[in-house]
């Protein structure tokens, strides 16, 4: 992978700002990824469009390990995802996110849609401890992203501003 790829991938998101000039150590903190697995070298992809309501799905916060709170426990009480919580209580799930589309979801400045993929590959939940509470969403299509930025294990930076 490098700068400047293009790649369709699926799963979490969330905002530029929350975790734009963070270390490998800070983001593994904010997003609930295992301490020390960015230390293997990870990338930055940015969103190439707005993804459509039967794209994705709510999952809260980086707390919510899976989107389920207290996810990252091996028998949690409540498996409701976020986005399951909602719709048991009533919620027009569409209609939210035709809202999150509109009011929230951008590709572009400091408010796009990126996604952060680890060089090294999960064993386990245990690789997924509840983060800082950063908002995040699970692409549960195959998504176009640009590479933005690939940070190698020995802490070198390729960025390139898209």
């Amino acid at each position: 992978m490098e700068v400047g790829d293009t790649l369709s991938v699926k799963g979490y998101i969330t905002q530029l700002h929350f975790v734009a000039k963070k270390s490998g150590p800070q983001l593994e903190s904010l997003l609930g990824f295992k301490a020390g697995r960015l230390g293997y070298g990870w990338a930055m992809l940015h969103l190439a469009k707005v993804p459509k309501p039967s794209e994705f799905q709510f999952r809260g916060y980086s707390q919510m390990s899976g989107g389920i709170s207290k996810g990252h426990l091996k028998n949690p009480i409540d498996k409701r995802t976020a986005e399951q919580k909602l719709e048991d209580d009533n919620y027009d799930v569409v209609k939210l996110k035709e809202a999150v589309i509109k009011n929230v979801f951008v590709i572009s400045g400091a408010k796009r849609l990126v996604k952060i993929i680890p060089n090294k590959k999960p064993s386990g939940t245990k690789d997924y401890p509840p983060g800082a509470g950063i908002p995040q969403w699970e692409l549960i299509k195959p998504l176009k992203f640009k590479v933005a930025a690939v940070i190698l294990p020995d802490g070198v930076k390729w960025v390139k501003k898209t």
